[in-house]
């Protein structure tokens, strides 16, 4: 019995032991999730210029000081200067779209912790210096001015409260440049990426309020139909109907057509689209589009709406004022002045054709001879940047710099010999007139190469080497902005063949696809040469130009749209005749056709749809770009890597048999040795 009794009072005291263990548990998780609401944001006590004349007042008085609670977490290590003392930041994601939120500047602040010795003995208070970096925290203290000359406030804390603890990977990784993309949900911590989400959300806000009072927000299905658009779709098996599948789609582009037909007057969504393309820094495997259409429209009253769109976002998020109406280019005159058919026009370097003096013999598809003359020191770095690595297919411009031993004449032999040029007149009068017309100089660099009349190649060599150019230099203000409309695009795009001739690829202009897509409208001085294309004769697609156009800023394409076809009979010829696409009738048939991917699209287009236009801008790229940055990845939450996976959640992942066959799918197994 005594045995017992003493083991009775041991266990007794141990449950005590454990009751309070257990006790200050459950106190610990209460705290975790009943705490004090905030009653500033960071941003809110540095910028509010009130509170900061009050704190000036109040001076060395302790009373009267404002008491604040804030939400955050540890930003960096604390630091213990004594026993008493220590100081540390906080860091919260609460601020205002602003340049200093790329910074820490703005959503953080001092926290000095003053300890008395009894708080230093209390083992169940929080204290500061003992708090891991990227630990989550509520700080209840008093506000006071800060000692600091790169600060106004600061925070003298009187409790801390655990939200929850860090793991030592997350201080660990915070300074770190090379970020696992599984740990994508530590890297959004950092103030530039909370300064990118936020510009999303303000970039959001100003196209609605462009939008929203004329145009009806209208969500389109994600689960569409296979159609010939272009881009490989993204395919979703259908579990009901054995052996047919979904598409994840490209765009709204037939879905918003459809709701013309449908009465809606003027449509528009912030969409997501997917297409299953080989990645690189400004492409994802899925984005999103800001998408509209209109009814009984054409060009200008779209890119009237597209400038008003443009001109909001710059102005609200970067403070700049678009003048409007943006300049117009034509397709053809981008080619011949830049190379490329979205141009960057902040620089005024321009190509040259030099076609008045010379023409080249060396394939008769690139008759055409140009020059790109870049001064000395124009461009530091420019001209002497070696070219970049580039595929075989890729054709490279030649280079000639003037000098007393290489003088013009010199280097127009040169290009006359390895270009196989036939002169207007003899070289020396050719040379001599070059050179006085454009001012060369010795030091001058020129490149020299050929092209199409009416190019296909994009960008041409000449284009690409300015683009290096640029580049190399990098004396181009990226927040400058030089918007521009390109218009006037072929209709029709022949298809490079894979052949290479002479150094220069090959096209056959007998298969044609479609330069923007297939519901484009030709342009009507054209229309003759469309409808006459039938029975094998094709259009020539360096005559036939289309209602296309694209906005391009600083060389990126942020845009684009075009008038469409909205008659039926029009839009099956263009399939039919031109395009070709399998499935499709030249006329109206008698019986449904069960192989026309369009024949909904053809339906809808014959019931009285009106003529309607429409734009979809790249939501991603116009955030990068005012944002910054090149990469679309910087300002999206959670991208694809460049092999189009998402290591922070593990897709896309392997599937079982047992999965596969409720698709009615099953696994292919390679045979040994294949």
């Amino acid at each position: 019995m005594a045995f017992g009794l003493h083991g009775y009072k041991r266990n007794f005291g141990h449950s005590k032991v454990t009751y309070a263990a257990a006790n200050s548990e459950l106190s610990d998780f209460k705290a975790k999730f009943s705490f004090p609401k905030a009653t500033h944001s960071i941003a809110e006590l540095h910028q509010d210029t009130h509170l900061h004349r009050s704190l000036q007042q109040l001076k060395d008085h302790n009373s009267g000081r404002p008491k604040v609670v804030l939400h955050g977490w540890i930003d960096s290590k604390p630091i213990v200067t004594s026993k008493k003392l220590c100081f540390g930041v906080l860091r919260d994601a609460r601020f205002l779209l602003s340049s200093d939120c790329k910074t820490n500047s703005i959503n953080t602040i001092q926290l000095v912790e003053f300890l008395s010795q009894d708080q230093i003995n209390d083992s169940t208070r929080v204290q500061l210096r003992r708090l891991k970096q990227e630990t989550c925290i509520c700080v209840e203290g008093f506000l006071t001015l800060s000692k600091k000359r790169d600060a106004i406030v600061e925070v003298e804390v009187s409790k801390i409260t655990i939200l929850n603890t860090a793991g030592d990977l997350a201080s660990q990784l915070k300074d770190t440049k090379d970020w696992d993309p599984k740990y994508r949900y530590l890297q959004l911590r950092l103030p530039e990426y909370q300064y990118a989400l936020a510009l999303r959300n303000k970039l959001y806000s100003a196209v609605r309020r462009v939008l929203v009072n004329d145009f009806t927000e209208i969500e389109t299905p994600l689960l569409f139909r296979p159609t010939p658009e272009g881009a490989r779709e993204f395919l979703v098996p259908s579990r009901a109907n054995a052996g047919m599948t979904y598409a994840l789609p490209q765009s709204p582009q037939q879905y918003k057509q459809l709701l013309m037909a449908s009465g809606v007057h003027r449509y528009f969504q912030i969409a997501k689209c997917f297409r299953d393309e080989d990645l690189r820094q400004d492409r994802q495997p899925e984005f999103t589009q800001i998408d509209l259409e209109m009814a009984f429209a054409g060009a200008t009253d779209v890119q009237d709406v597209a400038e008003d769109i443009l001109t909001a976002a710059w102005l609200d998020i970067r403070g700049i004022s678009l003048p409007k109406p943006f300049v117009r280019t034509k397709y053809i005159d981008a080619m011949k002045s830049y190379g490329i058919d979205k141009p960057d026009i902040r620089s005024d370097l321009k190509i040259i054709d030099m076609s008045e003096y010379a023409t080249s013999h060396v394939h008769s598809d690139y008759p055409v001879f140009e020059i790109l003359i870049v001064r000395k020191d124009a461009y530091p770095g420019g001209a002497d940047e070696p070219p970049l690595a580039k595929p075989s297919s890729v054709r490279v411009p030649l280079r000639q710099t003037i000098s007393k031993e290489n003088p013009v004449i010199k280097c127009m032999r040169y290009f006359c010999e390895r270009f196989k040029l036939s002169l207007v007149s003899d070289l020396t009068f050719v040379a001599k007139h070059i050179e006085d017309t454009y001012a060369i100089q010795e030091g001058d660099t020129i490149y020299g190469c050929t092209r199409q009349e009416f190019p296909f190649e994009n960008p041409t060599p000449l284009g690409r080497k300015r683009l290096e150019i640029l580049r190399a230099d990098d004396g181009l203000d990226k927040f400058d902005v030089a918007p521009l409309w390109v218009v006037d695009f072929p209709l029709f795009t022949p298809v490079e063949t894979g052949v290479i001739r002479d150094g220069c690829p090959e096209y056959d202009y007998s298969l044609l696809t479609s330069t923007h897509h297939p519901f484009t409208m030709p342009k009507l001085e054209y229309l003759e040469d469309v409808l006459n294309a039938r029975n094998g004769k094709q259009v020539d697609p360096r005559r036939v130009l289309g209602q296309h156009y694209d906005i391009v800023v600083n060389g990126v394409e942020v845009g684009g749209g075009s008038t469409r076809v909205h008659d039926a009979s029009l839009q099956r010829h263009i399939f039919s005749y031109i395009l070709r696409i399998p499935g499709i009738s030249p006329e109206i048939p008698k019986e449904p056709e069960l192989n026309n991917p369009f024949s909904h699209l053809l339906n809808a287009l014959a019931m009285g749809c009106p003529p309607h236009a429409g734009l979809a801008f790249g939501f991603d790229r116009l955030c990068a770009m005012l944002y910054g940055t090149e990469s679309i990845r910087d300002i999206i939450a959670f991208p694809k890597t460049i092999t189009g996976a998402d290591p922070l959640v593990g897709s896309p992942s392997t599937v079982t048999d047992d999965q596969l066959s409720v698709y009615h799918l099953k696994k292919l197994h390679k045979k040994t040795g294949e």
